[in-house]
């Protein structure tokens, strides 16, 4: 039986779907007015939360949403601040900027707060991507939540920095921001080699083999413009690093049940620094970790035969999940 084109999913049953969503905005404590959707599945016993990677909109998780609706979760998705379809933060419109990484995870904290928890579901589960992974790690460190599992993809521990260990080029970014800033040099620029949003070939790429998908997430940036996102910033790249390091500082008093999905060949973020992190975590704590060998850093973009493997581990996870906490009741 031949697969449906995935452009012709999107028109046909994907796109209907989107708009089957609610959508709608939140302010947060600062003011900035934050992007939201959501889906309600009809018993309201599972929700899926997702923490979304840099530059992404909501939109771009519409096919891995649908099959987690299929499965009979509701969903629910925050753009966050400066990217998707939430408030920019800087004139230039494409600049990745943040004044302090704390605002994405008090951002996070205000959706699960206000707009997660009010529906009333049984149970919640954290899937985050990349950027979106530090984040939802950094609010599950912080604050009081209702999440049973977590499940990161690539997560964004530590960044990618060919042979050079990732410590080390943080370290010399810190030192040499912490000398822009000496110099009164304003930290709301292009870090070199960073620009505004440029659509580049699949050849090459560095975010998945699946040429299909790739494409695909580029015709959503042409449907939806003023979701386009450019390079990071000075400012970006500092905060970035600090909670980082803060990840990693605090790894051994991470509590919460999790999956780490390891893409073998990521060249975005760190996998060394991911297993530096999965190795602090506590001994007792329910964990699981699955390397996808091949992949590149978009693991829910990827080929299909590699999103097969992900949900295997993520149905093994969550069945191992459950009979911990049948045995425990």
């Amino acid at each position: 039986m031949a697969v449906q084109p995935l452009t012709e999913r999107w028109q046909q049953q994907l796109q209907p779907l989107w708009q089957q969503f609610v959508h709608a905005d939140l302010y947060s404590r600062d003011q900035t007015r934050l992007s939201y959707s959501y889906y309600l599945a009809a018993d309201k016993a599972h929700a899926v939360v997702f923490s979304t990677g840099r530059v992404e909109m909501a939109v771009k998780y519409i096919e891995l949403m649908e099959e987690f609706i299929t499965a009979g979760y509701s969903v629910f998705i925050l753009d966050h601040r400066g990217q998707g379809g939430s408030a920019r933060l800087q004139p230039d419109p494409h600049l990745g900027y943040v004044a302090d990484f704390a605002d994405y995870v008090c951002d996070f904290n205000q959706f699960v707060t206000e707009i997660v928890l009010p529906s009333g579901h049984q149970q919640h589960l954290l899937l985050a991507h990349s950027m979106g992974a530090a984040i939802a790690c950094r609010y599950l460190q912080q604050y009081t939540h209702p999440f049973r599992a977590a499940i990161f993809g690539s997560p964004m521990f530590g960044l990618h920095a060919g042979r050079v260990p990732s410590v080390l080029a943080s370290m010399l970014v810190t030192g040499y921001g912490w000398f822009r800033t000496k110099l009164k040099q304003d930290n709301r620029q292009y870090f070199p080699g960073q620009s505004r949003y440029q659509q580049k070939p699949f050849a090459g790429n560095p975010l998945t083999h699946c040429p299909e998908r790739y494409h695909w997430m580029q015709q959503l940036y042409q449907l939806y413009p003023d979701s386009q996102l450019g390079g990071v910033s000075w400012a970006w790249l500092s905060q970035a690093i600090t909670a980082m390091a803060d990840i990693q500082r605090k790894a051994a008093e991470f509590n919460v049940p999790v999956l780490l999905l390891q893409a073998g060949t990521d060249k975005i973020v760190s996998n060394r620094a991911q297993n530096s992190w999965y190795q602090r975590l506590p001994a007792t704590l329910y964990k699981q970790r699955t390397i996808l060998a091949g992949a590149h850093h978009e693991i829910w973009m990827e080929q299909d035969n590699i999103r097969q493997q992900a949900f295997a581990a993520v149905n093994q996870f969550l069945a191992g999940l459950t009979g911990r906490i049948n045995r425990t009741e």
